[in-house]
């Protein structure tokens, strides 16, 4: 005798283990800067500023994407700066930015692609 597992139970179980293995990765993140575009060349920017941020992160959806970020931190009367470029961006995965030191940061970010491309800058 054969058993058949119903389908909305495999369905269930792949979402779920879908959502268990990307839950460590967004874990204490928070949106803090987003925009969109959408165009057969579409171009977007967005600037973001947090305080004593442990972590920034870049993401952005859509196809052909490419980006690059600005991270400027101030503490006192010292001020640093870094900049990250990403070619060949996978839509929806994070990229960490680097952080010249701690203190007040602002962000500024571009994504480019086609179609409707989203971006997002993360802090945790």
């Amino acid at each position: 005798m054969s058993r058949r597992i119903p389908r909305a139970t495999i369905m269930g179980a792949a979402v779920l283990a879908a959502l268990i293995s990307v839950a460590p990765a967004a874990a204490g993140q928070r949106v803090i800067g987003r925009s969109q575009a959408s165009s057969r060349a579409a171009v977007t920017a967005t600037h973001a500023s947090v305080t004593q941020p442990r972590a920034l992160y870049l993401r952005g959806y859509g196809r052909n994407l490419s980006g690059m970020a600005v991270v400027a931190c101030s503490r006192g009367s010292s001020f640093r700066s870094k900049s990250s470029k990403f070619n060949s961006m996978r839509s929806g995965q994070l990229y960490k930015l680097s952080l010249p030191q701690s203190g007040n940061c602002g962000v500024t970010a571009w994504l480019s692609g086609s179609g409707r491309i989203q971006l997002q800058i993360l802090a945790s």
